[in-house]
């Protein structure tokens, strides 16, 4: 691939020391994978391998770069459609280098059955997410600046979604527990949709703070919340999944706590502020557990 249609790509934010960071880790990253053995009935065989067997590039970070897959990971590819199709697009749309490096990170262990939770301490947690040392050294900073906008973008486009929970030590957080669940067929449909729009006004969509949704397939300056189910409305739907927390309530309930709440409180369920106003009432909302 040519390097500047690669830059061209989504990853023109970084660095030539992080770009060539991405890739030694990449090379040093082990892909592992069970499957049957082919000689014991009932027995299952390991593999494992790095998840790039092969680099090539220019040193002056010109020209093509060439790399190859191991063999291990592309047999993981070519068994999972849902990697080979989603996957690609998203990475290639993320925005901040932090919502891609939470991305790779959550990626390679949203597959797994047994874990959907995993503990890192805030020095690690900032390391992973391409932090520069020296940055973003209070949690505040972390928390607004890194981990929120990470898993908002996150939460929008993959296939997957993220939330998390501080971990203090006395009165200080001292590291994080990450969560991770498969999104729902409807949620993974609403990411696709986002993957398709353009992207220009994806945050506002994001955050809810859009003046202008498509509604019916038109956009209408003056919308109206929904009297009845949201979930087949793909502007509200969208707004309810990306700002829902993990685990997320049905969002056909919340839609009815929303009209009741928005009526005891005598606010208008029409209008340019609805959407933004639906978004924060989703994001004050608990987690179904």
């Amino acid at each position: 691939m040519a390097l500047a249609d690669l830059y061209g790509s989504g990853i023109g934010h970084m660095t030539l020391a992080e770009r060539i960071d991405a890739l030694r880790e990449l090379q040093t990253t082990l892909i592992e994978v069970r499957v049957p053995s082919p000689k014991v009935k009932g027995r299952t065989r390991v593999i494992s391998e790095a998840m790039l067997a092969r680099v090539e590039r220019d040193e002056d970070d010109r020209g093509d770069l060439v790399w190859r897959f191991g063999e291990t990971l592309r047999r993981v590819f070519a068994d999972s459609e849902h990697w080979a199709v989603l996957s690609k697009r998203a990475v290639m749309a993320f925005e901040s280098r932090y919502s891609l490096r939470l991305y790779e990170l959550i990626a390679l262990r949203a597959p797994l059955d047994h874990k959907t939770a995993e503990i890192f301490t805030l020095e690690d947690l900032r390391a992973r997410l391409g932090v520069p040392v020296g940055k973003l050294v209070r949690w505040q900073d972390v928390k607004v600046k890194a981990l929120d906008a990470a898993i908002g973008e996150v939460n929008q486009l993959a296939g997957f979604r993220v939330s998390y929970e501080p971990i203090k030590k006395g009165r200080a957080i001292t590291a994080v527990r990450l969560i991770w669940e498969e999104k729902t067929a409807p949620e993974r449909k609403a990411a696709k949709r986002e993957l398709d729009a353009p992207r220009p006004g994806r945050r506002a969509r994001r955050d809810g703070s859009a003046k202008v949704i498509a509604v019916s397939g038109t956009p209408e300056p003056d919308i109206a919340f929904p009297d009845g189910p949201i979930r087949y409305s793909a502007a509200w739907q969208a707004i309810a999944v990306a700002n829902l927390p993990a685990p997320a309530r049905d969002m056909n309930l919340v839609a009815d706590d929303f009209r009741a709440w928005a009526r005891h409180n005598r606010r208008p369920l029409q209008g340019p502020r609805v959407a933004g106003m639906f978004a924060g009432f989703c994001r004050s909302q608990k987690s179904a557990d």
